[in-house]
């Protein structure tokens, strides 16, 4: 039942909200642009094409940052993370300029604001699904969809230019997942502890792949 309401919903969606002519969701802005993609719901023959318009949106739209607010924060990062977009998210993340994170520290913040201009509340959970990012893509730490509770664990970490190590944990309902990792004279090296009685399976990034060096302690 649940399998057939997709597909007419799937459906129901790129007639009615797909433009053709510009090849756009919606109206274009990042959230309606990364949703269909993060929903599974834009065909295979039209993915590379969206992804593209994305980009577009962001880099020549809006000069590289963030537009979007409380609730197209946490879409976009999950989109960038189960898609490797670290480098694309990174580069927004370093935005110095408004609208930004970085914007709101070098203004003083110690907190996330309520707006991005700093406006009303300057302690505020609006655009705190950032966080999961880090953990997520840069510690890679992430749950198995068939195993609730990250009783199995995925440890893909990805890594964008510029970033030449992390520490990350994660609490999980069977203890503490750590992944701390470093690049240090074209060796990488990465510690990873996962709870007694959990598995997990280790993803070697690509990155790590094309060094000169690595080995396995």
């Amino acid at each position: 039942m649940y399998a057939s309401r997709k597909l007419k919903i799937t459906e129901l969606i790129n007639n009615e909200l797909f433009d053709k002519e510009k090849n756009i969701y919606g109206s274009g802005i990042q959230i309606d642009m990364t949703y269909p993609l993060l929903a599974g719901i834009v065909p295979e023959n039209l993915k590379e094409t969206i992804e593209t318009r994305l980009k577009d949106v962001i880099i020549k739209g809006h000069a590289g940052h963030i537009a979007c607010g409380l609730v197209g924060i946490p879409v976009f990062t999950e989109w960038s993370v189960k898609n490797k977009k670290s480098d694309l998210f990174y580069s927004m993340l370093k935005k110095r300029d408004y609208p930004g994170y970085l914007y709101m520290i070098d203004n003083g913040a110690t907190t996330t604001w309520e707006h991005w201009n700093g406006a009303r509340s300057r302690i505020h959970n609006c655009y705190n699904g950032i966080g999961s990012w880090f953990y997520q893509s840069v510690g890679g730490i992430n749950k198995d969809e068939n195993s609730p509770g990250y009783q199995h664990i995925i440890i893909d970490p990805a890594i964008p230019k510029g970033i030449t190590w992390a520490n990350t944990t994660k609490e999980t309902p069977y203890g503490t997942v750590k992944v701390n990792w470093i690049i240090e004279n074209g060796v990488f090296n990465m510690t990873v502890n996962i709870p007694v009685g959990c598995t997990g399976i280790l993803v070697i990034p690509d990155l790590v792949m094309s060094l000169v060096k690595w080995r396995k302690l």
